[in-house]
C-alpha cells in the first residue's frame, strides 16, 4: 500500500470512529431525556387524576410541593464553561503533540524512504493539530481572562 492511500485510510478510519462515538453519545442522551420526560408526564397525569375538583387543583398548584415538582430537574454538575473548554483543548493538544512526536520518532526507525514518507506526513499533521489546540487553549484563556469570565476579573484591572 502506498503512502497517500495509507494516509487517506487512516484519516477516514479516525473520522468514522469519531462520528460513531458522537452519534452514540447523542443517542444515549436522547434516550435519557425521553425517559425523564415520559416519567415526568406520568407523574403529572397521576397527580391530576388524584385531584378531583378545580379548587383542589388550584390549591395544590399554589403549594410549595407542586412548585418543586414542576421545577426543571437539576442538570448534572459540570465545571464552568471557560475552564472546561480551555482544559479540554490543552489536554487534547498535549496528547496530539506527543503522539505526533512519537510518530515522527518511529519514522526514523523505518528502513525505506517509501515507508518513512507516510509516517512523516501523518506525524506532522497530528503534531500540527496538537500545537494548534495548545495555541487555541492559550488564546481562550487570555480572552476569557480579558472578558472577565475567569474569577470575575478583567485584564484591565
Amino acid at each position: 500500500m502506498d503512502g497517500p492511500n495509507l494516509i487517506s485510510m487512516t484519516l477516514v478510519i479516525a473520522l468514522l470512529a469519531f462520528a460513531v462515538v458522537k452519534i452514540f453519545r447523542s443517542l444515549l442522551e436522547h434516550i435519557r431525556r425521553t425517559k425523564s420526560e415520559k416519567l415526568q408526564a406520568e407523574v403529572y397525569g397521576k397527580m391530576l387524576d388524584k385531584l378531583g375538583s378545580s379548587q383542589d387543583i388550584l390549591t395544590w398548584a399554589q403549594s410549595e410541593t407542586s412548585q418543586n415538582l414542576f421545577a426543571a430537574p437539576p442538570l448534572p454538575e459540570r465545571p464552568a464553561a471557560p475552564y472546561a473548554r480551555i482544559l479540554t483543548a490543552i489536554q487534547i493538544g498535549v496528547v496530539l503533540t506527543v503522539l505526533g512526536g512519537a510518530v515522527l520518532a518511529i519514522r526514523s526507525q523505518l528502513t525505506t524512504a517509501h515507508d518513512q514518507e507516510p509516517a512523516m506526513v501523518i506525524g506532522i499533521l497530528i503534531m500540527a493539530l496538537g500545537i494548534g489546540l495548545l495555541l487555541s487553549g492559550g488564546a481562550s484563556w487570555l480572552l476569557s481572562r480579558k472578558f472577565g469570565l475567569l474569577n470575575g476579573k478583567t485584564g484591565a484591572e
